[in-house]
């Protein structure tokens, strides 16, 4: 008896086994255009994309496949919401800050001074943008939101109080970090990231918000020496997806695909380029001709009362859109401060 309800047992795992097979079988193999903006030897491209899109295939049995188009090969930063939206491209990483007030609900996670770890700060991001992102952005799957690998203050002497900013020219990664310059006195010049060194040597630049290993990446460190040592801002990115592909496929593969779109994700992405930034800050502060230097907590809190007034600033814009901007706000920081994040 007990032999017949062993072999039994089997037979019904072995037609299980056989039906999950069978499931995955019947699934047309979907192949999908993953578009970005960076090299492909930046850690975007080959320590977080290309390990969640492998990731992907192999969960899909490899009815999923992905490939990775990186460079703007598919088109610019600013056009990767377009592209996903459109179709052109089935997935795209885009920066959330790097049009103007098209997103403004999503844009305050970048208000420097916000977050401290940018791995558990992305869990609380993505737990908290979740929530906006179907009416924010509507025409695109919302994927993962997480942060980037962190900046800094970069120029040719200190920077340790917003007074010290006073009639500079800062090249800015986005408009959020631009109206925090402007409200310090500096004024802020667009620059592309390959521009940055040679607007440095013209003149055209007096200071660069940049991440620390990018800077050495492409050679800016030839150009400036006084490095400010602390995260002083944080960008926000997202994986986003186009809706008609995904409303394409199977019950299981899109099951692959809403596995791949969660708050652990957010938070398992950014450790990798963190670390690969943190890479540059140790080999800049290695280097004798160069001079990385910390603040006092009283500069600090300087920062920080800024950070107040560009807050503030946020709530009064979103208002006249309709959003309780110190509600939504004050929800992000309870997140951060939920998961040890905030600064």
């Amino acid at each position: 008896m007990k032999i017949r309800q062993f072999l039994s047992g089997v037979a019904v795992a072995l037609l299980a086994g056989t039906a999950a097979t069978g499931a995955w079988a019947q699934d047309r193999t979907v192949n999908m255009r993953l578009s970005h903006n960076v090299p492909p030897t930046h850690p975007v491209h080959t320590m977080l994309l290309g390990p969640w899109a492998k990731s992907i295939e192999e969960a899909s049995k490899g009815t999923i496949k992905i490939q990775i188009f990186p460079a703007e090969q598919l088109g610019p930063a600013r056009e990767q919401y377009n592209l996903a939206r459109d179709g052109i491209a089935d997935i795209s990483w885009y920066l959330v800050g790097i049009e103007p007030g098209r997103f403004p609900i999503v844009s305050a996670a970048e208000i420097p001074f916000l977050v401290s770890d940018n791995a558990r700060g992305s869990r609380a991001l993505h737990e908290w943008y979740s929530k906006y992102a179907p009416k924010e952005m509507p025409d695109v799957k919302v994927c993962v939101v997480f942060y980037d690998g962190g900046g800094t203050v970069h120029a040719n002497k200190k920077i340790s109080r917003p007074e010290d900013l006073k009639g500079l020219k800062v090249r800015s990664p986005n408009a959020t970090a631009a109206r925090f310059y402007r409200e310090a006195g500096a004024t802020t010049v667009q620059l592309s990231a390959s521009e940055a060194s040679e607007a440095m040597e013209r003149g055209v630049a007096d200071a660069l918000s940049f991440p620390w290993n990018l800077l050495r990446a492409l050679g800016i460190d030839r150009v400036v020496n006084h490095h400010l040592d602390m995260n002083f801002y944080s960008l926000g990115t997202a994986i986003l997806i186009n809706k008609g592909t995904y409303n394409r496929m199977s019950p299981a593969q899109k099951g692959v695909i809403d596995s791949h779109c969660t708050a652990d994700w957010a938070e398992k992405l950014p450790p990798a380029w963190v670390k690969w930034e943190l890479e540059g800050r140790d080999a800049l502060m290695a280097n004798p001709k160069h001079t990385v230097y910390k603040i006092s907590n009283d500069d600090l809190r300087a920062w920080k009362e800024l950070t107040g007034k560009i807050q503030q600033q946020w709530v009064k814009e979103v208002a006249s859109k309709g959003i309780d901007g110190a509600k939504v706000f004050g929800e992000l920081k309870e997140l951060l401060g939920k998961y040890n994040a905030a600064y």
